[in-house]
Order: structure tokens, then sequence, then C-alpha cells
């Protein structure tokens, strides 16, 4: 199971296309997740973002955490507002979380909201730094969860 969730975050990540702030254009993006809660496992997040008019985009998003025992995965829906300039690029974001969980063949699923902020930090061209900090209400009975990864296009 643990495998088939990691090939899936993978696939996520290899369907990006391009990396660009404009109406009509896909972001592909990547990182490591840790939420700021006692006994929070790493995760690693990868997630595509479809900008549908100026300044503003949809980002869904899969985070596998490195649970043992047992397996946590999480799937988001965020909605982007972006602010400032190219160089750099910061917005806010909101949505709704899907997390589901599993200890010894029993499983749970929960529905929370998610909300925060980001930044993208320019490295090149198509090569962006992305750090992201939000409260996801559903995560351990409400978290602060960081993620730090790289958006990038192929």
């Amino acid at each position: 199971m643990k495998l088939k969730n990691v090939l899936l975050g993978l696939a996520l990540l290899v369907s990006t296309v391009a990396l660009a702030q404009e109406k009509g254009d896909f972001n592909g993006f990547a990182g490591l997740t840790y939420p700021l809660e006692s006994g929070a496992d790493l995760g690693i997040t990868a997630g595509v973002e479809y900008v549908f008019a100026e300044d503003f985009s949809i980002a869904p998003s899969y985070t596998y955490y490195f649970s043992d025992p047992g397996s946590n995965s999480q799937f988001d829906i965020d909605l982007r507002y972006y602010l400032g300039d190219d160089s750099f690029n910061w917005f806010l974001t909101g949505g709704v979380s899907f997390l589901r969980s599993e200890f010894m063949g029993i499983s749970a699923n929960t529905t929370g909201f998610a909300g925060g902020a980001g930044a993208l930090f320019s490295l090149g061209d198509s090569f962006d730094l992305m750090a992201v900090v939000k409260y996801n209400s559903e995560m351990f009975g409400g978290s602060i969860v960081p993620t730090l990864g790289l958006s990038f296009g192929l």
C-alpha cells in the first residue's frame, strides 16, 4: 500500500508540464512536508497547478507521510491568489484537505480545511524554490504544516 501511494505521488510529479504564472498555464511542484506536532511524520508532497485567471490558480496535491506502523496520506485541493512579482512571487492559499489513515487493517478518513501563505523564489527561468505554511484543521486536531520544495517546468 505504501509503494502504491508513493507511485501515485510520483505520477503527479512527472505529469507536470511548464512553469509560468499566466492564464492557462500549468506548473508542477514537489517538496518535503513536516507537521509541527509532536509525533508527526515527515511527508513528501507532489502536485500540479493550473492558472485559470490572472493571479488565481487551483493546486491539487498529494502528500504521503512516512508513518511506522500504519500509513497516512493526504489529498489537498487549494485555491491560490498570487501577489508580488517574478523574482519574489508570494501567494495566499486556502482549500479542502482529505486525510486517510490506516493502522492494522483499520482505516479512517477525515476532511478539513486548510489556509495559509507561500512564496516562490526565482532560481532561474523555470525553476523556483517554494515555501508554504498552512494550517490544516484535520491534522492531529489542527496543525501548522510547512512545506519546502521546488516548483519547475519540464
